[in-house]
């Protein structure tokens, strides 16, 4: 057991991937099954987190005491002002002063924060900021309920958007949460949708987001990626349950705007909604349990329908 220390605030155990994305995704699929298997563990719940930089990716899970780190994976460890690397053999491969961006208590008490520092040489050297990139709960073997069901038009879909928004809108505040938008097939009247609400929320900056949702928006409950640069957050009915909400957050002037775009030409052209929805059905038979699939084979019709609707309509105070 590696000795710890009291100051010592966070600690993880997982993968390390450095100077090189040809096999992030392979490495991260691996990687994940490891951690998940191979680290032991704290209770049934395993807290996840992924932190991305230049060119480095480290994910693991948080552990409560080091103890038998695997070969081929590392050990994390922040004090106030330190960060410590360490291999399976438990000796320190790397330790260096930290500067933390921010790092705050979540809504469930566990500590997250997003910090820079002076990296190895073989990394490159230099000062690296490392952001938050993934963070989640999962239980090893436990089933997610995440294939592709569509569910017919729903009525009470813009009432639960609405709901869901006023509460949105407190809990971040109009600093943060500028404005607030439904989007996505549960906006538009008539089609079938997986049934998840999708949010789309204006911030002052992924800095300032980051800081601010990332501590709120924690918990069994919830997940969070940063998917195609743009900042996600999944909502569960419980851990590793239904999704009930997807909430993409992004600024004024990102290309994630745009689906606004889509939404109102679909809205506006009956005869198009239905051929979408035409479509969603097929996909949704072929690619039932593989969700990146299904987005992807949707692109081409979603990128030609949405440059129609940039083009036909304008939004006022929108930059896009």
């Amino acid at each position: 057991m590696i000795p710890q220390s009291n100051e010592i605030c966070l600690r993880f155990i997982g993968g390390l991937l450095v100077n090189t994305y040809d096999a992030e995704y392979r490495w991260f699929t691996q990687n994940f099954h490891r951690v998940m298997h191979e680290v032991r563990h704290t209770g049934e719940v395993i807290h996840f987190v992924r932190y991305g930089s230049h060119r480095i990716q480290f994910a693991g899970v948080e552990v409560e005491q080091i103890v038998d780190i695997p070969d081929g994976l590392v050990a994390w460890e922040f004090c106030d002002d330190t960060w410590t690397m360490r291999r399976a053999s438990g000796e320190i491969t790397w330790q260096a002063p930290i500067t933390w961006q921010w790092r705050s208590l979540s809504a469930n008490g566990r500590w997250l924060g997003e910090f820079s520092a002076r990296c190895p040489a073989e990394w490159g050297g230099g000062w690296y900021d490392f952001q938050l990139t993934a963070n989640s709960y999962v239980k090893p073997d436990a089933p997610c309920e995440d294939e592709i069901t569509l569910a017919e038009a729903d009525p009470r879909w813009p009432q639960q958007y609405a709901e869901f928004a006023v509460w949105l809108r407190e809990a971040l505040g109009p600093e943060v949460a500028v404005r607030i938008e439904h989007y996505g097939s549960t906006a538009i009247p008539g089609i079938p949708a997986k049934p998840v609400i999708d949010v789309l929320v204006e911030v002052p900056s992924f800095t300032v987001a980051r800081q601010c949702v990332l501590p709120l928006l924690h918990g069994e409950a919830w997940e969070y990626w940063w998917y195609h640069d743009h900042m996600l957050f999944i909502k569960r009915q419980a851990l590793l349950g239904r999704r009930t909400h997807h909430i993409h957050l992004a600024p004024a002037g990102h290309q994630l705007w745009e689906g606004l775009a889509f939404r109102d030409y679909l809205i506006a052209h009956p005869e198009v909604a239905v051929q979408y929805a035409a479509l969603k059905r097929e996909l949704a038979v072929t690619y039932r349990e593989d969700r990146e699939g299904y987005t992807q084979a949707k692109t081409a019709f979603v990128q030609e329908m949405t440059a129609k609707g940039l083009k036909e309509t304008a939004y006022d105070g929108i930059t896009y």
